[in-house]
């Protein structure tokens, strides 16, 4: 039997934490959480107010982050005109919900919006370059800073800590997200000065000789990136020893995690994290869910628990009622501590209240 049942996302109410009402709208939308079994929410708003009226009804919260192998810190944004702009009926309504589900979908010509951060841009130094060793962005890349330096390491870290405080959540989550990839599915950044010259150091090697998947030049990129989540986790234990130090991974095979710089074995093997969460993201097949979580929680081992966090939002995943719920069953069938919902908007739009409180009896 799960452990708990965790929902990701934020509160689905008429108001928005600017509002001077909003703390009023949430013990309604809480209530409703807890009616169907849930005990945690994973993301929330990052207020306060959340955290004090979830409590009132016995959920923890535990806001996150969303993160990369190396801090993200602007990217060349595409964006598109879509034709489902122009819907006519309100986009609640039935009929509109009709068209949205039938009509195809047309963009206009893509433009392209380059951002960057304060930090990055008065810290050129710290970037992150792939082996062409461009400061210029492709259409859809984002901008990256090396967690070889300890001053970006640092200032990531900060953003946890600072999140924490404000909340004055359970816990923190690092949730990571999709980032640049090169053919064969690997993080292509990692060639600037520091890391080519620490890596020739200890290696020997030349990492402009290597392929980009070459498993050392892999692993020593991602030993970065659990250097980088040890400093997070101290940091965050400093300021409350018993917060919720956790990670979530979008689901992969074995092989993929290192293309990645996910060493993730690694850090439960080293007590880095305190939950592990395993996120199946865009895939709604059972034999894959089934593999890739037993996996995870052979790797375990029960020494860190394992939570199958099941998406019914993006493209592609579990987005009916019976499939959610046959894949519950198949992650706690495979030994999962707990299970959860991605997220808040979609289990309000698809009705699937009445699935969540059947996940929380399983």
């Amino acid at each position: 039997m799960p452990e708990r049942l965790v929902l990701w996302g934020p509160p689905v109410v008429e108001r928005t934490p600017n509002d001077p009402d909003y703390a009023e709208y949430l013990p309604a939308w809480v209530q409703k959480c807890a009616d169907v079994g849930v005990t945690k929410i994973v993301g929330g708003d990052q207020t306060r107010a959340l955290t004090e009226a979830a409590h009132a009804v016995g959920i923890k919260v535990d806001p996150y982050i969303n993160y990369n192998s190396f801090p993200r810190h602007g990217w060349a944004r595409v964006t598109y005109g879509w034709s489902l702009d122009f819907l006519r009926p309100p986009v609640t309504a039935a009929e509109a919900r009709a068209i949205m589900d039938s009509h195809r979908p047309i963009y206009d010509a893509p433009k392209v919006a380059t951002t960057m951060t304060d930090f990055a841009s008065q810290n050129p130094q710290y970037r992150s370059l792939t082996r062409s060793r461009a400061y210029t962005l492709e259409p859809g890349d984002d901008l990256y800073l090396s967690a070889a330096f300890p001053e970006v390491r640092a200032e990531q870290t900060q953003q946890f800590v600072d999140t924490l405080t404000h909340t004055q959540g359970d816990g923190i989550q690092v949730e990571f997200v999709l980032g640049n990839e090169d053919e064969n599915g690997a993080v292509p950044y990692g060639y600037e000065d520091r890391t080519v010259t620490e890596f020739q150091a200890k290696h020997g090697k030349n990492p402009f000789d290597l392929p980009n998947d070459y498993p050392e030049w892999l692993q020593f990129r991602a030993d970065y990136v659990t250097l980088a989540l040890t400093e997070m986790r101290a940091a965050v234990k400093q300021i409350n020893p018993d917060a919720v130090f956790s990670t979530t991974l979008i689901a992969g095979e074995k092989e993929d995690y290192l293309k990645l710089l996910h060493d993730w074995p690694t850090w439960l093997e080293q007590g880095i994290v305190d939950e592990f969460y395993i996120w199946f993201r865009t895939n709604s097949d059972l034999d894959a869910l089934e593999r890739q979580l037993n996996y995870a929680v052979e790797v375990a081992g029960g020494r860190t628990p394992v939570i199958a966090e099941l998406s019914c939002y993006h493209p592609g995943s579990f987005q009916q009622p019976d499939l959610m719920l046959r894949a519950a069953e198949v992650a706690v069938g495979c030994g999962a501590d707990g299970i959860g919902i991605y997220r808040s908007h979609a289990v309000e739009q698809l009705e699937f209240w009445p699935v969540l409180e059947k996940m929380s009896k399983l």
